[in-house]
């Protein structure tokens, strides 16, 4: 259906591009009545601010190019060539960053007349409602060097698939819905638990426009809008995001149930009463090189131990009831390559046995300029469309206990070990832990990507342990993984 909707779009935009020619000066046909009406689209007058628009998406490599494959910015362009370059952008929308998404809903606002016209189905400028599906196959191979008393994985433990479909559609041109289904599971283990049941990990509604927010968003979803990544959690989480544009700045806020509290006493399995992450945030731009982010946080999720480091936290001793804490951090791309560092400070509450304001701090060197401008675990390397293409990241994080709340670790299952395991790598990414982290990814075929990446991690303050050396091991895994 996607192919189908792009050959629509694409049949209706290939007349646009021969008027295109016409309009600079390359006469393709004698027709005079044809030359006329070419000549009577309005021009966007110099100095409209699309312009700059325009050349910053192209900057940010979300454009092609115009004609020959650069776009000048130093001619004055009619309303019609501007819906074909808008046009282009939106067909890499889901990899610009969120300020460059909201770049890409205002000019495809701007020239809604333009891009009906063209054929370009978006759900910015579409009345009635439309429905699309794609689809994602992962298939992984796995391994770990296990210390601290982990297991190394064996026979089939080390393969593990996983399998998405995904719907999304437009109710009108303000609300859109988006939903998912996923399975997963070990190789070879066809049960309940390890793949025979599918699940809705996504869905939600987006509502732009409306009490006087740009956007805002309810349901079940990835948690994907705090910092750079240090906040974030691949599978869904239910709750509430708000977006709102303050001139070059953009406020998100939101409210989340992160972890499910199943112990209420109060019936059968979970209660309903889970805990919960607030936050807000501010993003912008420098300058056209420079990004940051700087937010807090409010969080009742609790951290606990055992005298075998399966807590929570990864100690063996201490606890706390809540916490809270701000997070800070830029973008800078430097000539082919982006660099993102982020801090995070954090007061724990009820803290028992351990250090009360709890520290961190995540670097990452990455080729990735034109992702999203956050750290690995929340994007891809590569332009899953465009065969050959090559991304490597390069990372070092470095946490104290209790500084990232259980459950939206950012850097937790870049690792995968058994449940069981002290001190585990599966679950604890983000906490009392310091390590170096490699990945590459290469698009091999159109539609088809494969992933190595590797770490090298160390408990980061041993004296909450109790083990004799600091040491948790190294960890890797391949991948491939097929959109559709």
């Amino acid at each position: 259906m996607k192919k189908i909707r792009k050959i629509k779009k694409w049949m209706a935009i290939i007349p646009l591009a021969l008027m295109s020619v016409t309009m600079a000066g390359l006469p393709i046909c004698d027709n005079q009545v044809y030359a006329a009406a070419s000549s009577s689209f309005s021009d966007v007058p110099a100095g409209n601010w699309a312009y700059d628009a325009v050349n910053k998406l192209a900057k940010e490599g979300l454009i092609d190019g115009y004609g020959d494959k650069s776009f000048k910015g130093d001619k004055t362009m009619s309303r019609y060539e501007f819906a074909f370059i808008v046009a282009k952008a939106m067909d890499k929308f889901e990899a610009a960053d969120e300020t460059n998404k909201q770049l890409i809903d205002k000019l495809s606002a701007e020239f809604a007349g333009e891009l009906n016209r063209l054929g370009a189905r978006v759900a910015k400028v579409e009345a009635k409602t439309n429905t699309w599906v794609s689809g994602e196959t992962r298939l992984r191979y796995l391994g770990n060097n296990p210390k601290a008393g982990g297991t190394k994985l064996h026979g089939s433990d080390r393969f593990d698939y996983r399998q998405r479909i995904k719907f999304q559609g437009t109710i009108n041109e303000d609300v859109s819905w988006i939903a998912r289904v996923q399975a997963q599971g070990k190789a070879g283990n066809y049960n309940t638990t390890d793949g025979s049941t599918a699940a809705f990990d996504m869905f939600a509604i987006t509502a732009k426009n409306v009490l006087g927010l740009d956007k805002v968003r309810i349901g079940r979803f990835p948690y994907d809008d705090f910092s750079y990544g240090l906040f974030s959690k691949a599978i869904g989480v239910d709750g509430v995001r708000i977006d709102k544009n303050l001139g070059t700045v953009l406020f998100t806020g939101s409210v989340n149930d992160i972890k499910t509290n199943t112990n209420q006493g109060t019936g059968t399995g979970d209660s309903g009463d889970a805990n919960t992450l607030t936050t807000a945030q501010f993003s912008g731009k420098a300058s056209d090189n420079l990004g940051w982010k700087a937010g807090y946080y409010w969080s009742d999720v609790p951290g606990t131990s055992t005298t075998t480091g399966k807590g929570t936290l990864n100690t063996n001793i201490g606890s706390f009831t809540q916490s809270n804490g701000w997070v800070a951090g830029v973008d800078a791309k430097l000539g082919d390559y982006l660099l993102i560092g982020e801090y995070i400070s954090t007061s724990l509450k009820g803290a028992q046995s351990l250090p009360t304001s709890p520290k961190g701090w995540v670097v990452e060197l990455t080729s990735a300029t034109k992702q999203p401008h956050v750290f690995f675990s929340g994007k891809y390397l590569v332009d899953y469309k465009k065969k050959g293409d090559f991304g490597w990241s390069v990372s070092y994080r470095s946490l104290d206990a209790g500084a990232v709340p259980s459950g939206v670790g950012g850097f937790d299952v870049q690792a995968v070990s058994y449940a069981t395991d002290p001190y585990s790598t599966f679950s604890k990414g983000t906490e009392n832990i310091k390590g170096l982290f490699v990945a590459f990814q290469s698009t091999i075929s159109k539609n088809v990507v494969w992933t190595i990446e590797g770490q090298d991690l160390k408990i980061k303050n041993k004296n909450l342990t109790g083990l004799a050396s600091d040491d948790l091991g190294k960890t890797y895994m391949t991948k491939l993984e097929f959109f559709y």
